[in-house]
């Protein structure tokens, strides 16, 4: 099916959110040139929504349109264009973007960061999506300052862009994490090692205990994240965790399993 063609009325939240439910339950239905479209219109819930819909969208297009939404007067749509260009981050540490586009994202993603003035939610996405940026000096400082800063959010979003950065510098501090007395912080420690792959297996001794954690969304992390990372007593501990009783840790090493599984072929 071909694209969606311009609304002719002005949309409302609730279609523009039907539409992407829509869109995501059906690979067939194309409602690109309607989000686009949706990009600037008065309503902030509009553009916010509509930016969501094109979230497999990676053409030019939508990036310039990305771009230019960091600057929108809305925190909401602030929040969801930095989220888009999270993906053209990781596009680019995939060499899938052009030198200057990656450049673009890059810098846009550092200036938000940088920007005291914005919200929080808007702030912190900035710094998730920096840490796709390994090879960059700036990037990685503000990944840094993130995790010196005094806000919590801001520390457990430092986690997320170092776990994404698969860098030896950041080893130490996600160690640390994964004993933290924070539970989201263990939580986002867990993670972070799963993202860094078989990078993290130096880390594997700090992250069997947390697959025992209370929390079971930190349990159920770290029994992802051994998945990720591989390795014979990574497998060894999922076997043995599939035979436990405890079926969200079950399901988690089944599901972990698959992804070794998979990794061997």
């Amino acid at each position: 099916m071909g694209d969606v063609a311009r609304p002719h009325h002005r949309a409302t939240p609730r279609v523009v959110r039907a539409l992407n439910t829509l869109a995501e339950d059906n690979v067939d239905l194309n409602f690109r040139q309607f989000f686009l479209a949706c990009l600037s219109d008065p309503d902030d819930q509009v553009r916010a929504i509509a930016v969501d819909g094109l979230w497999e969208d990676e053409s030019s297009r939508t990036l310039e349109a990305l771009l230019q939404l960091v600057e929108d007067p809305s925190g909401m749509v602030r929040v969801a264009a930095v989220l888009g260009l999270s993906r053209f981050a990781y596009m680019a540490e995939m060499d899938e973007l052009s030198e200057e586009d990656a450049l673009a994202v890059c810098t846009t993603l550092l200036d938000v960061a940088s920007d005291d003035k914005q919200p929080m939610d808007v702030l912190r996405r900035a710094v998730e999506a920096l840490g796709y940026f390994a090879n960059s000096p700036e990037a990685q400082a503000e990944i840094g300052r993130a995790y010196q800063s005094g806000d919590q959010l801001m520390r457990e979003s430092s986690m997320v862009a170092m776990g994404r950065s698969i860098r030896a510098e950041w080893v130490p501090y996600i160690e640390r994490e994964l004993r933290s007395p924070s539970p989201a912080m263990r939580y986002e420690a867990a993670r972070a090692v799963g993202e860094m792959a078989d990078e993290g297996r130096p880390l594997l001794q700090k992250l069997l205990p947390l697959v025992e954690d209370d929390d079971i969304e930190i349990a159920v992390a770290a029994i992802w994240a051994l998945g990720q990372v591989g390795g014979p007593q990574a497998r060894q501990v999922l076997s043995r965790i599939v035979r436990t009783n405890d079926d969200a840790r079950r399901r988690a090493a089944d599901d972990a399993l698959a992804d070794l599984n998979l990794e061997a072929f």
